[in-house]
């Protein structure tokens, strides 16, 4: 039988065979397996060498997308699978031929030291500026998500004068985990507490103030609106939009940078200072799989370029 009624001679394909169809007929034509091999397809002839053949001459001669291969390559794979059940074949010539990976340079970029601080002047200039400044500083210095963030109340916080800490009581998967807070943390979160504690805005006034606290006030948002009610998420995220519209508007930092290109920038910083610690930064930013962590320690297309300009078969280096 010509394999080219195959493709139609049995209704019962569990795969819709107008899907099979033209990728099929892009490997039935001539212009690649009877200019190949200069005779038609038969059965028989259908073998894993083939098949990688095939893959090879859509990646490498016709440069095709990643994408655009491997639906070539599930067609064959499906076809040859149900040739196989209806017995045209006695065994799956495709059952081992993988799909063709794609590794990519990692997406998770973060800001550079240029733009953090570019971030955090424009930030400086906001219409709340103190508690603003201390938001940025939390999310930039801790890798906490803006939700978590808000939802902090000030019984979550640990401030001394050498140390602090904030729990985070509901993360992501309502996982609770405890974060440093570093002295820039500190630093901010002092100077925006100060007026509620009735205190100077330094860091050992906020840690001396911090036990007197009132028992009916530890329950209260650590972040406040300007009319006193709670900073909630969209607030926060709106905030932060503005500021960032600021700065982008003037190139100094990306137009999409958010919250979460915080948490990237803070995690790009901590293994750069640590690493291979990706099990302590997995702790730190609340994720269950190491996996998902791996991917910060992936250097990001600028790094790879610089990295390729510099190396030293480069005639043209500096």
């Amino acid at each position: 039988m010509k394999i080219e009624k195959l493709l139609l001679s049995d209704a019962r394909c569990e795969y819709p065979l107008s899907l099979l169809m033209r990728p099929l007929s892009k490997w039935l034509k001539p212009c690649w397996y009877e200019q190949e091999e200069q005779r038609r397809l038969t059965p028989e002839q259908l073998s894993p060498i083939t098949l990688i053949g095939y893959r090879n001459f859509l990646q490498r001669t016709q440069q095709r997308a990643t994408s655009t291969v491997n639906g070539h390559i599930s067609a064959l794979r499906a076809w040859c699978a149900w040739l196989t059940v209806e017995r045209y074949l006695e065994t799956n010539p495709a059952k081992r031929i993988k799909l063709v990976g794609r590794q990519e340079a990692s997406s998770r970029e973060g800001l550079s030291p240029t733009q953090v601080n570019a971030l955090l002047r424009q930030v400086q200039s906001s219409r709340d500026a103190v508690r603003n400044y201390a938001v940025v500083q939390v999310l930039l210095q801790t890798g906490m998500r803006l939700d978590e963030c808000s939802q902090l109340t000030l019984a979550d916080i640990e401030f001394g004068e050498r140390s602090g800490r904030a729990t985070i009581r509901s993360g992501k998967g309502n996982k609770a985990r405890t974060v440093p807070l570093n002295a820039s943390a500190r630093a901010a979160l002092a100077e925006s507490l100060a007026p509620r504690f009735g205190c100077e805005p330094t860091v050992k006034a906020v840690a001396a103030a911090w036990p007197r606290l009132p028992s009916q006030e530890r329950s209260a948002p650590l972040w406040r609106s300007q009319k006193g009610g709670t900073l909630t998420t969209s607030a926060m995220r709106q905030m932060l939009d503005v500021v960032v519209r600021g700065a982008a508007a003037r190139g100094l930092v990306p137009a999409n940078t958010s919250a979460h290109t915080l948490r990237h920038t803070f995690a790009r910083n901590y293994l750069a200072e640590n690493p291979g610690d990706v099990v302590g930064l997995a702790s730190l930013l609340g994720h269950t799989s190491l996996d998902t962590t791996r991917l910060y320690s992936q250097p990001t297309l600028e790094h790879l370029a610089v990295r390729v300009e510099q190396l030293g078969q480069n005639a043209y280096t500096g």
